[in-house]
């Protein structure tokens, strides 16, 4: 006879078995009086290889800028050294207030917390070495205090992994860094801080690729520190200069100041009536939202942002003691849609939104919680308008100024002699006739003949005697873009017709005849 077996797992309980169960209480949560001893739990050195994980080379050089900031820092010189066109080591100088040796040991333990003030930046205690080994697997810091001994610290990654073992280095060597922090920011006193063995640089043998690498590295940097530390630098609490060449001419290179980027930067409201206060509270503390609609169809630089679409940046805009901490985003409490495009809201991190909105260890975004929804259904200004009826109101914004939108009709391309940015942007705005073209040159013409056009050639010619007003810094292919745009707005429609009539050739004779005059009145200009 054939026997059919259970396996334990899949066996059914017997009736007294589950007697038995129900009559064990149900598990509910330990005591004071269950604990039996205690024991310390130190941490796995192996946690370092994670630090820096979610880091981007430009919010970790923000990382260690909010350092300095808290430092009391009024200047930061950040060098980006180059060998062969790849990225070798990466400077970042202050002149704050700088650390002694037991300060420097607190700055280089993991997870330190010192005493935080309110209004610093400072807030996990891990920003140094997450930022720093998120792309380097060296990190030198040398420093000097008022009246105290320089000081200089290093840790290697994969020994401060093993056992978070931390390298002493040479006064001569603290006083080398002190001498060179003299030049750069004007005192000795303040904080140098290195990364060496850097993982994050180009790997490739292409030449070119690698300088492409560095130019696209140095524009994202000077754009995110612009963004995020717009509000110091444009109240002039803070300069930060940035300097990129190769090791051995880095000293010769020249320092360019990061300028400010304001999202907000907008001469007229996009709505009469805003920006708008919409205020709520959380659990008794206050919370104002600053509610703005930008003007439709804006095309600065304070609208795109990082060079993208001013649509990826609709939504919230979290400052921290004047540091932006959030970007843009709805933080799952409304949704993207282009729609929303010119809706941006301002929001300063206090003590009340901390509780409702949760900042990353990389201080680059905030995770909203619950409470945070539930405050803003209660949120109204004092005229009434809720957050609701605000996303309305930026949507109908834009969608009236959409309306009122004209087809605008291709173009003739501009080509030789042509900026190629500029082009990409007549190309976005209005598109190009297929196989159609038009050169710009500058060539010899009379005086006081500032253009001519070439209709059987297709190009405007240029007269050279002029073209030190327009590009006096020497003639390239490319230069003088404002006048060749605005010659090319002027005549585009000449090139695009199939002959001169007699209404182009009047147009050509009073155009040349005023812009004629005007540029040799310039040159008279310039030259009393």
């Amino acid at each position: 006879m054939q026997r059919t077996f259970q396996s334990p797992a899949k066996r059914s309980n017997s009736a007294e078995e589950l007697r038995v169960l129900s009559a064990v209480p149900p598990l509910g949560p330990a005591s004071d009086v269950d604990v039996v001893d205690t024991i310390r739990l130190e941490p796995d050195a192996r946690l370092v290889k994670t630090l820096g994980a979610h880091h981007t080379f430009e919010s970790a050089i923000a990382d260690l800028v909010d350092n300095c900031v808290d430092a009391h820092a009024s200047q930061i010189v950040i060098r980006l050294l180059s060998r062969a066109d790849r990225l070798h080591r990466v400077e970042v100088i202050d002149n704050g207030d700088g650390m002694d040796s037991s300060t420097a040991d607190h700055a280089m333990t993991l997870g330190h917390q010192r005493t935080y003030g309110s209004n610093d930046l400072g807030h996990f205690g891990v920003g140094l070495k997450s930022a720093s080994f998120g792309h380097s697997d060296e990190l030198s810091v040398w420093s000097s205090m008022e009246g105290e001994r320089p000081v200089g610290r290093r840790i290697k990654r994969l020994d401060f992994s093993r056992d978070f073992s931390c390298d002493v280095l040479s006064d001569r060597s603290a006083a080398a860094a002190q001498q060179k922090r003299a030049q750069l920011v004007g005192v000795v006193r303040g904080t140098t801080v290195v990364w060496t063995a850097l993982r994050s640089t180009y790997r490739g043998a292409n030449a070119d690729e690698a300088r492409t690498w560095m130019s696209e590295l140095e524009r994202k940097l000077r754009g995110h520190l612009g963004i995020t530390f717009h509000r110091l630098i444009d109240t002039q609490r803070l300069s930060i200069r940035l300097v990129v060449g190769e090791v051995e001419q880095i000293d010769e290179s020249l320092e360019i100041a990061v300028r400010p980027i304001d999202p907000f930067a907008y001469a007229q409201s996009g709505r009469p009536g805003y920006p708008k206060a919409i205020a709520t509270d959380h659990a008794g503390q206050p919370i104002t939202l600053n509610c703005h609609i930008w003007p439709a169809k804006t095309d600065t630089t304070s609208f795109r942002l990082y060079g993208k679409p001013g649509e990826n940046f609709q939504g919230f805009f979290v400052y921290r003691n004047d540091r932006l901490l959030q970007l843009g985003g709805w933080s799952d409490v409304a949704n993207s849609t282009p729609h929303r495009q010119l809706a941006r809201v301002v929001i300063e991190y206090s003590g009340a939104i901390d509780s409702v909105l949760t900042m990353n260890s990389e201080k680059s975004g905030l995770r909203a919680e619950p409470a945070f929804r539930d405050a803003l259904v209660k949120a109204i200004a004092e005229d009434g308008t809720t957050f609701d009826q605000y996303l309305l109101d930026a949507e109908d914004t834009y969608r009236t100024a959409a309306k009122r939108t004209s087809r605008r009709h291709p173009v003739i391309m501009p080509t030789r002699g042509f900026a190629p940015l500029v082009r990409k942007r007549v190309s976005s705005e209005v598109g190009f006739k297929a196989g159609e073209k038009v050169d710009f040159r500058w060539t010899k013409l009379p005086a006081g003949e500032l253009f001519r056009v070439d209709f059987a050639n297709t190009e405007l010619l240029l007269n050279s005697r002029y073209r030190d007003l327009f590009a006096p810094q020497g003639g390239s292919l490319n230069d003088a873009p404002v006048l060749k745009s605005l010659m090319f707005l002027l005549t585009h429609q000449i090139f695009e017709s199939t002959n001169l009539g007699p209404k182009d050739k009047d147009n050509l004779a009073l155009w040349g005849a005023i812009l004629g005059s005007a540029v040799e009145t310039e040159r008279e200009m310039r030259r009393g």
